[in-house]
């Protein structure tokens, strides 16, 4: 058991130190010419032992966005609900505050620098979040909009206030974006998650009158 907890600390050491080479390396330079030899030169580390765990650089990026995200997720997830009804932006400033301390990642990711698939991992696994938490929250009814569409949506409106902010230099607060971003998407959470609204009834014009 000791050896196996020796060996896993090892593995964690490693990827932990390729993974900041690379976040050493993007103060740099353009994701895009990086190479593999760069991070393991910068790590002082063999290309052979980069191998062993990743496949390439963007694997190496997309498991460790994946774990940095997940994170937040753990803090995030219990207070959703809380935000939603008591207007409460705690969630919002730990999404903000998560995009300041990683703001060269999360620049080069949303200015699409590390290609389509990154800004695709990080868009499903927030809008992955969004949904479950709606699932969890409708009152009332079944939602008359899809909840994968109505999750989609919300994060493309939190993703691109997150670039304008990072792209601006981060001119207000993580507190102000929470409470700016707070503003934008309660309303329409409030409409279609809580239904005290009939927008939606059949045969009123609302939203069942549509043809798409």
């Amino acid at each position: 058991m000791t050896g196996t907890k020796k060996a896993d600390r090892r593995v964690q050491r490693t990827r932990q130190a390729l993974f900041a080479a690379l976040m050493e390396l993007l103060m740099e330079k353009n994701y895009a010419e990086i190479t593999v030899g760069d991070i393991t030169e910068r790590a002082n580390l063999g290309r052979a032992t980069f191998y062993l765990h990743y496949k390439d650089k963007d694997d190496l990026l997309a498991a460790n966005l994946e774990a940095l995200f997940e994170k937040v997720a753990e803090r995030v997830r219990p207070l959703l609900k809380q935000s939603l009804l008591a207007g409460d932006t705690v969630q919002g400033r730990i999404l903000f505050e998560e995009a300041q301390q990683n703001s060269d990642l999360y620049r080069m990711i949303l200015s699409g620098q590390g290609g389509m698939m990154l800004y695709a991992r990080l868009q499903s696994r927030m809008a992955e979040l969004m949904g479950d938490m709606m699932e969890k929250m409708i009152m009332g009814g079944d939602s008359p909009v899809p909840i994968p569409l109505l999750a989609n949506y919300l994060t493309g409106v939190i993703l691109s206030l997150v670039k304008w902010w990072l792209d601006s230099d981060m001119p207000h607060s993580p507190d102000y974006m929470a409470a700016v971003m707070q503003q934008l998407i309660r309303p329409g959470m409030e409409r279609v998650l809580l239904l005290d609204l009939d927008w939606y009834e059949e045969g009123d014009g609302g939203f069942d009158s549509y043809e798409f």
